[in-house]
């Protein structure tokens, strides 16, 4: 079984500080896991749970030190609106803070933000998180910005090939 402990951590988010309960798990202490505000502890670790489950195939570890973040879906948008990002988005990515935020909605039905999900994004809620997070790797792993690179990543890791980064890395500060 796997050490857990709790701390609580402070994250930046492009001038904006989350705070919040924060869950660290061993073997791989670079990759750290934390919950914002809102989150009760045993709501966390569920999510968190889930979050390092779909992960696992995608070995983070190689992404070294990064930091996934888990943002509840009532704080999710106005967060997403005060930065310039698309709302409709249930992930970013901070490149330069090697950071990952991923709404509730990804782990839970959340009334109305999952139809709006489904909607806009026309992937089954059940794949929804995969579907993020490989898409996320794709922005990590190559340190590029490129929205159409991090889909294509995002679909060879979801078909189980081993993509590269070929592209140019654009080192720009926002992806999502």
């Amino acid at each position: 079984m796997k050490s857990l402990f709790f701390a609580t951590a402070t994250i930046s988010l492009m001038g904006l500080a989350l705070t919040g309960t924060a869950v660290y798990a061993e073997p791989t202490p670079q990759q750290k896991f934390a919950c914002n505000t809102g989150y009760s502890v045993p709501e966390c670790i569920r999510q968190l749970s889930a979050l390092r489950e779909a992960l696992k195939p995608y070995h983070p570890e190689r992404l070294g030190a990064w930091t996934w973040v888990l943002v509840k879906s009532a704080d999710w948008k106005a967060i997403l609106l005060s930065r310039a990002l698309n709302a409709d988005s249930p992930a970013f990515t901070v490149l330069e803070k090697r950071q990952t935020f991923l709404e509730e909605a990804l782990f839970v039905r959340v009334p109305n933000r999952s139809a709006e999900l489904l909607r806009f994004w026309s992937v089954p809620l059940d794949k929804m998180l995969d579907f993020a997070i490989t898409h996320e790797l794709g922005h990590a792993a190559c340190n590029m910005q490129d929205e159409h690179f991090a889909d294509s990543f995002g679909r060879q890791l979801r078909e189980g090939q081993n993509p590269e980064c070929a592209a140019p890395h654009n080192k720009s500060a926002r992806s999502h």
